[in-house]
């Protein structure tokens, strides 16, 4: 299948749906109980940041913040640098964000660097309702939700699960398999869960990290976890047998990444900046291209 052709379908399935709720009751009223143990065993990797080029902002960020009614000139570009990477990211941080961007930087950094890999740019924009969502790869937070833990690894399951990172080309959330493992369970993880199955893959994605990196596990902390079992198992399996393995684990080094957007003026003309620094578009050597596809979580995310 032709790149375009699956891009195609992917936004399709998204749209799809985003209107089929799921009718297995809620295992937990919501899974804040999960956010002390990711802070104390996601360790922060340090990281060093740059401004982006004077006057220019990536493609992806100056639409996103027009999308949203914001003003591009309002928003602050930065290359941030993990010491477990050697390609950037690009942060794109609202002036009147409600929260520092050090958050922002140390939250997304705590991801293991092999979940990370796959988002594009992490943005923050203001707002005094707490929500996130996932645009093509794009993480971004609104209100205080840029230090909430539990939602950057959600927003970045979704990119995990809809370009192909569980379920190479497609997503696991629309796969035979994972339907068929649903059915085997009598509940899912919580009432967010409960909104389509691509936030119902996300949350699993949110409690399989819990299991593989927090002492004692998900399984530790609610005795009525196995009601959810076929869907952490299979979360489990395909992150494990992903390329590369262990995509949910913390500790080792990227080995690709999803491609920045390119970077055009902040003003004025929509061309691309041929003089933009180099170091913000490009995968550096050595590391896989990820694969872009298009798709929109907005309709559906909603952590408040």
């Amino acid at each position: 299948m032709h790149v375009s052709s699956i891009t195609a379908a992917v936004s399709l399935f998204v749209a799809m749906v985003s209107s089929q709720r799921l009718t297995k009751p809620p295992l937990q009223p919501n899974l804040d109980n999960l956010k002390a143990g990711f802070l104390n065993n996601l360790k922060p990797v340090a990281s060093t940041k740059t401004p982006y080029q004077a006057g220019y902002i990536p493609t992806d960020c100056k639409r996103i913040a027009q999308n949203e009614g914001k003003n591009p000139a309002d928003i602050q570009s930065w290359n941030v640098k993990y010491s477990d990477c050697s390609a950037v990211w690009v942060f794109c941080y609202h002036k009147n964000s409600n929260g520092p961007l050090s958050d922002l930087i140390d939250r997304f950094g705590r991801l293991p660097v092999h979940t990370r890999q796959f988002s594009r740019h992490i943005m923050s924009l203001p707002s005094t309702n707490g929500y996130a969502y996932n645009s093509g790869g794009n993480l971004v937070f609104f209100g205080d939700t840029l230090s909430n833990l539990n939602v950057h690894i959600h927003e970045a399951a979704h990119s995990l699960d809809l370009l192909g990172a569980f379920f190479p080309d497609k997503p696991l959330s629309g796969s035979a398999k994972w339907t068929n493992e649903y059915n085997q369970d009598s509940a899912v993880p919580d009432p967010y869960a409960q909104t389509n199955q691509v936030e119902n893959v996300a949350q699993n994605t949110v409690v399989t990290t819990y299991e593989r990196n927090v002492p004692g596990g998900f399984f530790g902390l609610n005795p009525n976890a196995n009601k959810i079992f076929h869907q952490y198992a299979t979360v489990d399996t395909e992150q494990r047998n992903a390329a590369p393995p262990n995509l949910l684990v913390t500790g080792g080094s990227c080995t690709g990444r999803l491609a920045n957007s390119a970077p055009v003026l902040i003003s004025g003309s929509a061309r691309v900046a041929a003089a933009a620094p180099v170091e913000a578009v490009a995968v550096p050597a050595g590391l896989a291209t990820i694969g872009a596809k298009d798709f929109n979580t907005k309709e559906t995310c909603n952590f408040h």
